[in-house]
């Protein structure tokens, strides 16, 4: 809206508050975007202030939630380097959905995210969900410190007797 609907004034100010967000028994704080006309101080919130707010508030919930934001979501597909498209090929949600999730027009289900990031640390598992849909991605390193498979450190019963000791002298580094 770039006037008042009530005096039709085009001089508007464009204004941010915080406010506590009551979500799951929490008290989230979130910046909401509103107008006022400055002829005649009328307050109002503009389709777009909307729909940025809507989308701030959708992103809160979703940290709350421990799923990834808009910015995650993007940030992930573009090191993957494919497409919202192919990553919609890829990971499944309709055509549109990750356009749709990075807007923060709507959030990714649980099972979604979980898959998202299971792939970026597996990136076995992703090229295997690519070539299944027939989308090449650009070659990942499958081996990284994120997806190294920690073994655990056993020592021999008798691995005591066997320790090694430092060399005290010259002779001892020419007979070993």
């Amino acid at each position: 809206m770039d006037n008042c609907s009530v005096c039709k004034s085009t001089s508007l100010s464009r204004l941010e508050d915080e406010v506590l967000l009551s979500y799951k028994n929490t008290d989230i704080p979130i910046t909401i975007k509103y107008s006022t006309c400055d002829s005649c101080h009328r307050e109002f919130i503009s389709t777009s202030q909307i729909l940025e707010n809507d989308a701030v508030a959708r992103n809160a919930k979703k940290s709350h939630d421990g799923l990834m934001t808009a910015v995650e979501i993007k940030s992930a597909r573009e090191k993957i380097g494919i497409t919202q498209e192919e990553a919609s090929l890829i990971f499944g949600g309709g055509r549109n959905a990750f356009s749709k999730y990075e807007r923060s027009e709507v959030s990714q289900s649980l099972s979604m995210d979980n898959l998202i990031k299971i792939c970026l640390k597996y990136p076995g598992i992703l090229k295997e969900l690519a070539s299944q849909k027939g989308v090449s991605i650009k070659d990942m390193s499958l081996v990284s410190e994120d997806n190294v498979i920690p073994y655990e450190t056993f020592k021999a019963a008798n691995q005591a007797k066997y320790e090694s000791h430092p060399i005290d002298s010259p002779e001892e580094i020419i007979y070993g």
